[in-house]
C-alpha cells in the first residue's frame, strides 16, 4: 500500500517551470535541460522499480515514495522506503546506462559507454549512509532500535551490466537489477520473523514518516544565477505554448493559436510559486501574470481558493500544501 504515492519530484516540477519561461535564447538553457534530462532518467528508473514494488501484499508492505527526512539540521532523501511489521527496507534506485564497475575497495563507481570511463559516487556507501541517517531518525523520534533496516541499490535498466572487481562481497550481496528486487530483498530479511510493529503501530510509524517529510524546495533562480526578470511574463498557452494570452470577456485567449482557457492563469501560480517564492500578493501576481486589473487580479486569487493572511489590499496569499490541485 503507497502511504506517498510515486509522483513526479519537486526538483523536476520546477526545472520544467524553469524552462517553459525561460527564453528560447538564454545561455543557461543548455545546463538546465541537462539537469532536467538527468532527473527525468532518475524518475524512469524509480518508475520502472515501482512496476516491482506493486506486486507486493498490499496489507503487509506500506510504501513510501521520494520520502525526505529531518535529522537535526540536515535532511537525508529517501528514493522508497518500504515499511513491514518485522522489518524496513531502503531500495536506492540508479538508472544508469552502459557498464557498471563496482570498485568496492576504492568505494568508487565506474561506468563505462563509448570506450570512456567515468566516475561516481558508490550507491553501496550511499544507501548505507541512508541506512544511518534513517537509524539517527528513528532515535529522534522515539521509535524501537530493534527493528532491522536492510537496503539494496536497484539497477533499473535490464540491459545494464554489472560487474565488480575481486574482492567485493557487498557489492555482490546488495546490488541487483530491479526484476529480481524482490526475490533478493525476501532473501535478505528472510531472518526477520518477530513482529517489532503491530498495526496500531504501523499506522503510527506511516504518520510519523509522513508528517515529518519536508519537500526539497531549491531556490532554482540562485542555483543557476538568475533573476526573476529573465523569466518570460505573462498566462502561457497551453496548446501552443507561447506568451501572452489576453484576457478577454471573463477567460484568456492565445492570439497565435486562438485557444481559449478560463483557467490558464493557474498555470502561471503554479509556475510563481515553483520558481519565485511560497507567497503572492495581488500585485506580483499582476506583475508575474501580466494582469492590468486588480480587481481582476482578486477576482482569479479568491476563485483559485489559496490559503491566505490578511485582508482587502494587504491580502497575502500562500502555496498550497498540495500544489497538484493548482493543476
Amino acid at each position: 500500500m503507497y502511504i506517498k504515492p510515486l509522483s513526479l519530484p519537486e526538483e523536476i516540477r520546477q526545472l520544467q517551470a524553469l524552462l517553459g519561461r525561460l527564453p528560447e535564447e538564454h545561455e543557461k538553457r543548455p545546463l538546465i535541460e541537462k539537469d532536467l534530462a538527468k532527473q527525468l532518467r532518475g524518475f524512469k528508473g524509480e518508475k520502472a522499480l515501482a512496476y516491482y514494488l506493486d506486486f507486493l501484499p498490499e496489507k503487509d508492505f506500506y510504501i513510501f515514495h521520494n520520502l525526505r527526512l529531518p535529522t537535526g539540521k540536515y535532511h537525508f532523501q529517501l528514493d522508497f522506503l518500504i515499511l513491514t511489521a518485522r522489518y524496513i527496507f531502503i531500495p536506492e534506485c540508479k538508472n544508469f546506462f552502459g557498464t557498471l564497475v563496482f570498485d568496492e575497495p576504492f568505494k568508487q563507481l565506474i561506468r563505462v559507454m563509448n570506450n570512456e570511463e567515468e566516475g561516481f559516487q558508490d550507491p553501496v556507501s550511499q544507501a548505507k549512509w541512508h541506512k544511518k541517517q534513517l537509524q539517527d531518525w528513528r532515535g529522534l523520534n522515539h521509535f524501537p532500535s530493534d527493528v532491522p533496516i536492510g537496503f539494496l541499490v536497484v539497477i533499473s535498466d535490464p540491459a545494464t551490466i554489472i560487474k565488480a572487481v575481486p574482492n567485493s562481497p557487498e557489492t555482490r550481496r546488495h546490488v541487483v537489477h530491479a526484476q529480481v528486487f524482490l526475490e533478493r530483498m525476501h532473501e535478505l530479511m528472510k531472518g526477520c520473523k518477530r513482529e517489532v510493529f503491530d498495526h496500531k503501530a504501523l499506522r503510527k510509524l506511516s504518520k510519523k514518516l509522513l508528517n515529518s517529510h519536508v519537500p526539497n524546495n531549491t531556490n532554482l533562480l540562485g542555483k543557476y544565477n538568475l533573476s526573476v526578470s529573465e523569466l518570460t511574463r505573462g498566462v502561457q498557452c497551453p496548446e501552443c505554448g507561447r506568451f501572452p494570452m489576453k484576457r478577454k470577456h471573463g477567460t484568456w485567449e492565445c492570439p497565435y493559436c486562438h485557444t481559449k482557457d478560463k483557467n490558464a492563469h493557474i498555470h502561471a501560480l503554479y509556475d510563481y510559486f515553483l520558481l519565485v517564492n511560497s507567497s503572492i500578493t495581488n500585485k506580483k501576481f499582476r506583475d508575474f501574470a501580466g494582469i492590468g486589473s486588480e480587481d481582476t487580479a482578486t477576482r482569479l486569487l479568491t476563485k483559485a481558493k489559496l490559503p491566505f493572511s490578511g485582508e482587502n489590499r494587504h491580502r497575502i496569499y500562500f502555496k498550497p500544501k498540495n500544489m497538484e490541485i493548482l493543476r
